[in-house]
């Protein structure tokens, strides 16, 4: 008999989730091919072009003032950094805009990597049906489309945010086997330092979200919360050693990022309450609007049924209101990715309210009122992408 494992058979779940994984693939191949590169993509190319050809600029990404680290404009070049022209006046509009699909590979990649995590967690914790509604709802939220088709800071802040609560949760459950702490989750420390740097490298408030992924850790493992602290601070590690790379090891310019991250002060939003929740619900509408209306619904659920209120369904919803209130208390230093980085939450939370529902006495409506958020949610999407393309000169 054979020591080989035989490989796990492809089950149907699997494949609609190749399928909605497809459509937001197409969906983004469309919107790359149609939109030109914007004036904000290129000053992230010459920003991290300066940074790695040392040439000083007075507002880059070495610049103290800057609310981001320079991961961004690094992986705005990586996929042209061997295409650059020795001439930096070669590097024109017009010349970057014939590159545009290697610029944007990296978000586009990060944005199908950040769906896959989203249909695992979801699955993992609410079965098969929740799985399927978060990548429903996922592969077409316009917002989502757009930003995983531009570079910019958002696609990755917002999976960088996902992957540390969820890989600290994950990781402290490990920790309920009797094995060494580091050595055996060395993988897993690894990956929850990259989603630190990633969230903290797209836009240095996120790193606030290692304060609530402490807290889960502490409360999945109450037994062992000396280990769980010790990883999250070996995980804090990997990611101070990353964003220092991102600095080329430039220890000066780390410093003088981390001091400006450290005085990023709470400035709360001066607008009337009524003129703040209009710009907020607009905001939520333009980017996921299936997502805003199931939200409404698994929020009802989850404050009519005392079953739904569990960890799986509440961690979320607690990330999503902490967001919101830094988007909105931190409205001078990136508000608009801060508030991108609660699309993952509110889809999960959205999940998972009604995957609950489905395995209730409910569960025709729930299906009904699901599909047909989801379905309506598709039309809208791709009549957008189709509304867009057709204000594009030549077209």
């Amino acid at each position: 008999m054979s020591s080989q494992r035989a490989p796990k058979p492809v089950r149907s779940y699997h494949l609609i989730a190749l399928a909605l994984l497809l459509a937001f693939f197409a969906q983004c191949a469309w919107f790359v091919a149609s939109v030109p590169l914007t004036q904000m993509e290129a000053d992230q190319i010459l920003r991290g072009v300066a940074l790695l050809r040392h040439i000083p600029l007075d507002s880059g990404p070495l610049d103290s003032t800057a609310v981001t680290s320079p991961l961004v404009p690094l992986l705005s070049v990586a996929g042209i950094l061997f295409h650059l022209p020795r001439n930096p006046v070669l590097l024109d509009q017009f010349w970057l805009d014939q590159h545009r699909w290697f610029i944007r590979a990296p978000f586009l990649l990060a944005g199908l990597c950040l769906g896959v995590s989203l249909w695992y967690v979801a699955r993992k914790l609410y079965g098969t049906a929740g799985g399927n509604i978060a990548l429903g709802l996922y592969a077409f939220s316009p917002g989502i489309v757009a930003c995983s088709s531009l570079a910019g800071p958002q696609i990755f802040a917002a999976w960088g945010a996902f992957g540390l609560i969820f890989t600290a949760i994950a990781t402290a459950h490990t920790l309920y086997a009797p094995r060494e702490v580091i050595l055996w989750n060395w993988k897993r420390i690894t990956l929850l330092g990259i989603s630190i740097t990633f969230a903290a490298g797209a836009q240095w408030p996120l790193a606030w979200l290692l304060l609530p992924a402490a807290g889960f850790m502490l409360w999945a493992v109450p037994h062992r919360r000396g280990a769980a602290l010790l990883i999250l601070f070996a995980a804090a590690a990997v990611a101070l050693v990353l964003l220092d790379l991102c600095y080329l090891a430039n220890l000066g310019a780390f410093a003088g990022g981390l001091a400006h991250a450290g005085g990023l002060g709470f400035a709360p939003e001066s607008l009337p309450p009524r003129l703040l929740g209009r710009m907020l619900a607009r905001f939520f509408f333009d980017a996921a609007p299936g997502a805003l209306l199931a939200s409404v619904g698994a929020l009802a659920a989850w404050c009519a049924s005392r079953r739904i209120r569990f960890f799986g369904n509440t961690a979320p919803l607690i990330v999503f209101l902490l967001l919101l209130g830094m988007g909105i208390f931190l409205a001078q230093n990136g508000a608009s990715v801060i508030l991108f980085a609660t699309l993952p939450f509110l889809l999960l939370f959205s999940a998972g309210g009604f995957a609950d529902l489905i395995e209730s006495k409910l569960q025709p409506a729930a299906l009904a009122v699901i599909f047909a958020i989801i379905a309506a949610q598709a039309a809208y999407s791709v009549a957008s992408l189709v509304r867009m393309y057709s204000r594009l000169p030549g077209s």
